[in-house]
């Protein structure tokens, strides 16, 4: 895949919807929430069975009792409540979830297809060698070019973050890597924030997608909002 045919795909709506993974945020709460409120759920069913010796004619009168549950000492009964209530509380919140995900995806998509076209752009992907945490994971990160860089001069800028990150003894790079944290890798900034000397437009961000492109929109003049980097299914 070239650059040519990745910026012709993206160049329509339908073809940037397509080739486009954008942040799902609401819907992976959605689904994180039904999943858990399902788990609790079989939990609460498991532990009422066994209460009654499962005898179903009671099952239904007797779920989210949280007097049912039974723990080895050590444990609050605060967990009961938890668990028995859980269900009745993540199911609603995550078919909410889904139901505003669903009713808004197709304005935020076109959104972010206008917001690509006026200000936003397709760059090269390349491993800088250092890697931030993100949660529990530690992510990789790349430099991603900027079309009014050339490829040769970018490949040398890459080249060479490469050589100072592994030059960097352990204490050092531990510090490197709480600075760029701090700065906002993760969601993506201009790599001169915390290497000066690399051009403004090369953005650094955690590894997106297997593509060798992925998609920069930058935050629009005069605002405070964060860049969108966004991987592209190759």
């Amino acid at each position: 895949m070239t650059l040519a045919t990745v910026q012709h795909q993206l160049s329509t709506p339908e073809g940037f919807a397509k080739a486009v993974d954008g942040k799902r945020t609401v819907s992976s709460l959605g689904w994180t929430s039904l999943g858990l409120g399902a788990a609790a759920f079989a939990f609460n069913l498991f532990s009422t069975g066994q209460a009654v010796d499962w005898a179903w004619e009671y099952i239904p009168q007797l779920l989210f009792r949280p007097d049912l549950f039974e723990y080895s000492s050590g444990r609050s009964e605060v967990w009961s409540y938890v668990y028995s209530f859980a269900p009745l509380i993540l199911v609603p919140l995550g078919i909410i979830l889904l139901i505003v995900h669903f009713a808004t995806r197709k304005n935020a998509g076109a959104n972010l297809f206008t917001d690509f076209q006026s200000r936003g752009w397709v760059g090269k992907q390349r491993y800088t060698g250092l890697q931030v945490k993100n949660g529990n994971q530690t992510v990789d990160t790349v430099l991603i070019s900027h079309p009014s860089i050339p490829d040769e001069s970018f490949d040398a800028i890459a080249l060479q973050f490469q050589t100072y990150v592994t030059s960097l003894d352990k204490k050092a790079l531990k510090a490197f890597t709480t600075s760029a944290t701090k700065a906002g890798v993760l969601t993506g900034i201009p790599a001169a924030v915390i290497a000066p000397g690399i051009p403004a437009e090369v953005v650094i961000a955690p590894t997106q997608g297997k593509s060798e492109f992925a998609v920069v929109v930058p935050p629009a003049p005069g605002t405070s909002g964060k860049f969108k980097v966004l991987p592209i299914k190759s």
